[in-house]
């Protein structure tokens, strides 16, 4: 008969003895503490700013003209987070002549893919202004720097060029494709210009204030006869 080997069996008591004390520092039940997740959703999000109100102005102060400074054409590194626009609105006929003044909005980037700039500029109650143009205008069509190190050269930019120019006042939303703009200055730091629109019409949709009664298609295809002459400038700042 072979004797008993209690060397082993203390062995095996041992472990299963590990087994669950582990087994019981592993399974507590509780919730893992999520103060360190970085996947925890805040509750304390800041709240988007409300637009700051629109300031009138004398007529005097839309018929103004940025200083002149560098015109930078290369398209890139645009960044603007403040600035305003002065639009005043001129109806053809009768009294009621506006300069009103709006704080910048929007994105600080200005590029809209694929090819447009867009400056955006707004106040309360679905009011507001926008100033937009073709990329290649500031451009010139010209590419960024080469690899091999030759950066293309154009001309300034000293002449006007086209943009669309719109306005919500008083609840009415104008709107001109036709507007001649001078770019007066354009850098990392700094853009701005002036704008001049003989033909504005007013339009159902308005960017600022949209409704879901406005049939967009119908609007976009029709072509309201021009009531106002728009005109004004703006500045935007990094």
């Amino acid at each position: 008969m072979r004797a008993p080997r209690p060397a082993r069996t203390a062995v095996v008591l041992g472990l299963t003895v590990l087994g669950l004390i582990v087994t019981g520092c592993t399974d507590t039940g509780e919730e893992p503490d999520r103060a360190d997740d970085d996947r925890a959703v805040s509750s304390s999000a800041a709240a988007p700013q409300a637009p700051e109100p629109a300031q009138r102005r004398a007529l005097e102060a839309c018929g103004q003209t940025p200083p002149p400074g560098r015109v930078v054409r290369s398209g890139y590194g645009l960044d603007y987070s403040s600035g305003s626009i002065h639009v005043g609105v001129y109806p053809y006929a009768g009294p009621g002549a506006v300069c009103v003044e709006f704080a910048k909005s929007g994105p600080a980037d200005p590029q809209v893919p694929p090819d447009t700039l867009l400056f955006t500029f707004a106040g309360p109650r679905g009011e507001g202004a926008q100033v937009e143009f073709d990329s290649v205008s500031l451009t010139g069509g010209v590419l960024p720097p080469l690899g091999n190190g030759y950066v293309p050269k154009v001309g300034p930019l000293d002449y006007p060029i086209n943009a669309r120019i719109g306005a919500s006042i008083d609840g009415v939303y104008y709107s001109a494709d036709q507007c001649s703009l001078l770019l007066r200055t354009v850098t990392a730091e700094v853009a701005s210009g002036r704008f001049d629109c003989a033909a504005a019409a007013a339009r159902a949709a308005n960017p600022f204030a949209p409704s879901d009664d406005v049939d967009y298609n119908r609007d976009d295809l029709a072509l309201p006869a021009p009531t106002v002459s728009l005109s004004g400038w703006f500045t935007v700042k990094h």
